[in-house]
């Protein structure tokens, strides 16, 4: 039960949509945690702040919502200065977003990130579609609710074995949800 209640907290961080969900781990989901990187370092910004506006905490979808709306340049760092080149800058977002694609199929492999960054290959912005939003996961903090109601009413305990590894001061438990 715990899993389910930090689903939404652990997209305000750098992991992929199918590891905080199903937890499978892939190639592709250091993919999504590399261009929430991206994004941080032509930002400026962490990738959440809770003392910004609503709109302006989760830096995934502010840079989204500026792609879309054609003011990408707006989210770079001022601080970087003269050696400034917008449009170098720029493209590095639209890699950040093209690695943080919900679909992991759709993410490119660490090889084309590499050339897009060197400029040996063009940035397939055709291909860039709206990343999973935090957002989108707020109804899974409501259902997470509603299911602790109506466990906390049910006569029946659930329980589960933990299959993580442990040291040899520790031995494996059962634990009630």
């Amino acid at each position: 039960m715990m899993f389910r209640l930090l689903i939404p907290f652990m997209f305000r961080g750098y992991l992929a949509p199918e590891y905080a969900i199903r937890g499978q781990v892939t190639k592709k989901s250091d993919i999504y945690s590399y261009g929430v990187l991206l994004l941080e370092i032509v930002s400026g910004r962490c990738n959440t702040n809770t003392r910004l506006p609503s709109e302006d905490q989760f830096l995934l979808e502010r840079t989204w919502g500026l792609y879309e709306e054609g003011r990408l340049e707006e989210i770079i760092d001022i601080d970087i200065g003269d050696d400034l080149d917008v449009e170098e800058a720029c493209g590095f977002l639209k890699i950040g977003l093209l690695c943080t694609q919900d679909a992991m199929a759709r993410r490119p492999n660490m090889t084309n990130v590499v050339r897009m960054l060197t400029g040996e290959k063009r940035i397939p912005v055709d291909k860039i579609t709206r990343p999973a939003m935090i957002t989108d996961f707020a109804d899974l903090k409501v259902s997470s609710k509603e299911q602790r109601t109506s466990e906390t009413r049910s006569p029946t305990t659930k329980s589960f074995t933990t299959t993580e590894p442990f040291s040899s001061s520790e031995t494996p438990t059962q634990s009630s949800m």
